[in-house]
C-alpha cells in the first residue's frame, strides 16, 4: 500500500462533512453553531463531546479526545492514519493513486491478504447457495425458504452454502493461486490428523459471513441443517482479523439507524437479527450467540448508550443476558430488558406475531433491576429470609456498579420495597459490601494527551490557533526548541514551516500534518480556550514569550554553573575562563 499524496489527503478532508461522518456513529444534537453528543470514547452521562462544523473538528471536554474527520475514524475504527484516509476517501468518492512507498508491515499485509481470502470465500459460498444445481444446495435453499428467508434477504446478508464435500472451497481458492498456508491462517481449512494436507472447515452447512463495521468479512458462522450433521453451529477460529467477542452480527448494516434512533436491540443469533431486520426493525444486532463482552459493548457504545436486551427465553439465553448486564453498567450503558413468551425467540416471534407485536415487546422492556429481581426470585424465594438475603446480596453488588450516587440510592430504595425490607437495612448492607471498581475504558485512557504543558506555552499555542499572525511575531523571538519537549514542541515544529509555506492556513492543514491522535487532541482542546481566559492578546503574547525566554535563560545559567563546577574540579583554567565569560554575558 503506497503513500497518499498530501493534496489528496486535503481533498478527502475537504469533501468529508464531519457532522455527517460522526452522525453515522453517535446521535448528535444541535447546540448553537455546534453539535453535542455523549462521547463515544469514554463513559459519561452528560454530553461533553462537541463537533464544530465551521472548523470541521471535534473535541471531548471530558476525556480530551479531538481531531478532524480522519482523526475520528482513526479512533473509532482503530485504524492508522493512511487507513482512515482511505475509508473516508471511499465514502466521499475520492480516488487515491498508489505511489511507491516502503512496504507495509508483515502483520498488516497478512491481515489484508486474509480479508481478501475471506471475501473470495464469501463469494464462493454465496454462489453455491444461489447458483448450484446439486441436491445439497437445493436442500439448503429449501431450508432457508422454510425459515422465511427469500432471495432478497440471502443477497442482503450474502448468505452462503458450504457444499457437502471435503475440499470444495480449498480447490476453489487454490484455483485463484492462493497458498494453502494462507487459507489455513484465514481459518477456512483444517489440517488432516496424521496426514499431510487440509480439508474444508465448513461442509454441508448454511454460511453466515460475519462483517466488521467497515463491511469487511472477518469470519464465518455455519449452521447445520439437520441434527445429524454434528454441532448446530461451527464458527471461524480466531485469526489475525477476527477475535471472538469483538464483533456484532449485522451492525455494519444497522449502525446508522442505531445512531439515528439512539437505541440498539441486542439479540443472540444470526436469524434472531435477520428476521426482525427484514420486517422493519432497523436498529438491531446480534451478539453471535454469547453473552456480551466488554469489547462488544464498547463497539455498541460508539453509536448509542441505550440498549434493549432481547435474548431467548430459555435458561441458556437468560443466563447469557444476566452475565451481560453488569458489564453493561460498567460501561455506562442505559439498559432495559425485553422478554418473549416461553419457547419463542425473536426469529419465530416476529414471523408468527408480526412487527407490531414485536415492537410492543421492545416498548415494554423493563429496567435492569426489575428483570434481575424476577430472575433471581425464580431461584430464591423472596418470601424467605434466606431468599431475601441472597437476592439482596446479588442486586446490591449490581447497584454498586452504577457511577451515580443518586442512582445507587434510588435503586436501593426500590429494592427495599420489592423485598419488603426497611431501606435503612439495605443501605447499611450496601455500605458493608465491597464496592465493585468501575473500569476505565482503554479508549478513554488513550484519549488523554500524556504530556503536561506549562501554562504560558499552552496559552501561547491557543493564541497561535486563534490568530495565525501571532506565529509570525513569535518566530522573531522564540523557536520550537524553546517549547517543552513532547507534544507541544511537536506541534510548533509542524506549525512553524506551515506558516512559512502558507500565508493563510487552517486548523485542518495543521491536523493533517500532525496525524498523531494525542497531538490532534491537544490542538482541538486549545482551539476552544475561552476568550476571557486569553484576555488581551498582545499582553498574553508579551507575557508568555517573556516567561519562556526567562525560563530558557534560567536553564542556560544552570547548565553553565554545572559546567563551571566540573571545570573547577579538574582545574581546566582555559575552559573555566571561557565559561565564566559566557555566564557574565547571560547576566547582562
Amino acid at each position: 500500500m503506497g503513500l497518499i499524496p498530501n493534496d489528496v489527503i486535503q481533498q478527502v478532508i475537504e469533501r468529508s462533512d464531519i457532522v455527517e461522518i460522526i452522525g453515522n456513529y453517535t446521535a448528535l444534537k444541535k447546540a448553537g453553531r455546534n453539535f453535542k453528543a455523549l462521547c463515544p470514547f469514554h463513559n459519561e452521562k452528560t454530553p461533553s463531546f462537541v463537533v464544530n462544523p465551521d472548523k470541521q473538528i471535534f473535541h471531548c471536554f471530558g476525556c480530551g479526545a479531538g481531531g478532524n474527520a480522519v482523526g475520528f475514524i482513526m479512533r473509532q475504527e482503530r485504524l492508522e492514519f493512511p487507513e482512515a484516509v482511505r475509508v473516508l476517501a471511499q465514502k466521499c468518492g475520492v480516488e487515491i493513486p498508489e505511489t511507491q512507498a516502503a512496504p507495509s508491515s508483515p502483520s498488516r499485509e497478512l491481515k489484508e491478504e486474509i480479508l481478501k481470502i475471506n471475501a473470495q470465500a464469501a463469494a464462493f459460498f454465496h454462489d453455491m447457495l444461489l447458483g448450484s444445481r446439486k441436491d445439497d444446495a437445493k436442500a439448503a435453499r429449501d431450508y432457508l425458504r422454510g425459515r422465511g428467508v427469500n432471495l432478497e434477504t440471502a443477497r442482503k446478508f450474502q448468505l452462503g452454502f458450504a457444499p457437502d464435500e471435503w475440499d470444495a472451497l480449498l480447490k476453489y481458492l487454490r484455483s485463484k493461486s492462493i497458498s494453502e498456508e494462507l487459507i489455513a491462517k484465514a481459518g477456512l481449512i483444517v489440517a488432516r490428523e496424521g496426514k499431510s494436507g487440509h480439508y474444508d472447515r465448513f461442509r454441508n452447512r448454511i454460511v453466515f459471513p460475519i462483517a466488521d463495521v467497515q463491511n469487511r468479512c472477518v469470519a464465518f458462522g455455519a449452521r447445520a441443517m439437520t441434527d445429524s450433521d454434528g454441532a448446530k453451529y461451527i464458527n471461524s477460529p480466531e485469526t489475525p482479523v477476527y477475535t471472538k467477542g469483538r464483533h456484532m452480527f449485522g451492525l455494519q448494516l444497522t449502525r446508522a439507524s442505531v445512531g439515528k434512533l439512539d437505541k440498539i436491540i441486542v439479540v443472540e443469533g444470526y436469524m434472531d437479527m435477520i428476521m426482525p431486520y427484514i420486517h422493519g426493525v432497523e436498529n438491531i444486532a446480534a451478539s453471535l450467540g454469547t453473552a456480551l463482552t466488554a469489547d462488544q459493548i464498547r463497539l455498541v457504545r460508539r453509536y448509542t448508550p441505550n440498549v434493549v436486551m432481547l435474548f431467548d427465553a430459555d435458561a441458556a439465553g437468560q443466563a447469557a443476558m444476566v452475565r451481560s448486564l453488569d458489564l453493561l453498567i460498567d460501561e455506562g450503558m442505559d439498559v432495559r430488558v425485553a422478554t418473549l413468551p416461553e419457547g419463542q425467540d425473536p426469529d419465530s416471534f416476529i414471523l408468527s406475531q408480526g412487527l407490531e407485536a414485536f415492537s410492543a415487546r421492545i416498548d415494554g422492556a423493563v429496567s435492569l433491576l426489575d428483570f434481575k429481581f424476577s430472575w433471581l426470585s425464580a431461584q430464591h424465594d423472596p418470601a424467605t429470609v434466606e431468599g431475601k438475603s441472597k437476592i439482596s446480596r446479588e442486586l446490591l453488588a449490581t447497584i454498586a456498579r452504577f457511577k451515580s450516587e443518586v442512582a445507587k440510592y434510588e435503586l436501593t430504595k426500590v429494592l427495599a420495597q420489592k423485598l419488603n425490607v426497611p431501606e435503612g437495612i439495605l443501605l447499611k448492607q450496601a455500605d458493608g459490601q465491597q464496592r465493585v471498581p468501575v473500569n476505565t475504558t482503554k479508549a478513554a485512557v488513550e484519549a488523554r494527551p500524556p504530556a503536561s504543558i506549562e501554562g504560558a506555552q499552552e496559552l501561547l499555542l491557543a493564541l497561535f490557533l486563534k490568530d495565525h499572525a501571532w506565529v509570525k511575531a513569535a518566530k522573531e523571538k522564540i523557536g520550537p526548541e524553546d517549547f517543552s519537549e513532547g507534544l507541544i514542541r511537536r506541534i510548533t515544529e509542524v506549525m512553524w514551516p506551515l506558516a512559512e509555506e502558507k500565508e493563510e492556513w487552517s486548523v485542518n492543514d495543521l491536523l493533517v500534518r500532525l496525524q498523531e491522535q494525542t497531538a490532534q487532541s491537544l490542538v482541538t482542546g486549545l482551539i476552544d480556550v475561552e476568550e476571557k481566559k486569553l484576555g488581551d492578546p498582545a499582553l498574553v503574547f508579551q507575557d508568555c514569550v517573556g516567561k519562556m525566554r526567562r525560563e530558557k535563560q534560567k536553564k542556560a545559567r544552570a547548565q553553565l554553573v554545572e559546567a563551571i563546577r566540573q571545570a573547577e574540579a579538574v582545574k581546566d583554567t582555559e575552559k573555566l575562563d571561557q565559561l565564566r565569560q559566557e555566564f557574565n554575558q547571560l547576566l547582562q
